[in-house]
């Protein structure tokens, strides 16, 4: 039996529910959540693409979706 307290954001058995992770460890997800590729059944679905097109030599949109995650926790 594998070892479900390793890392919740690829081992959690359900896409919903608490996880007493520590917010520093761990693979950084929106709110902690499970990793999904598959979203069938899904009512929402929060999808971090940066978008650097309307800023002109100023990159730093792509730190965007990593910000929000990070906050999120």
């Amino acid at each position: 039996m594998p070892n479900t307290n390793i890392d919740h954001a690829f081992t959690a058995r359900a896409r919903t529910g608490a996880s007493f992770e520590p917010t520093y460890a761990g693979a950084l997800s929106f709110m902690r959540r499970k990793y999904s590729k598959d979203v069938k059944g899904a009512d929402a679905v929060v999808w971090g693409i940066p978008f650097d097109a309307a800023v002109t030599n100023r990159p730093g949109a792509r730190f965007g979706p990593q910000a929000i995650r990070r906050a999120s926790t």
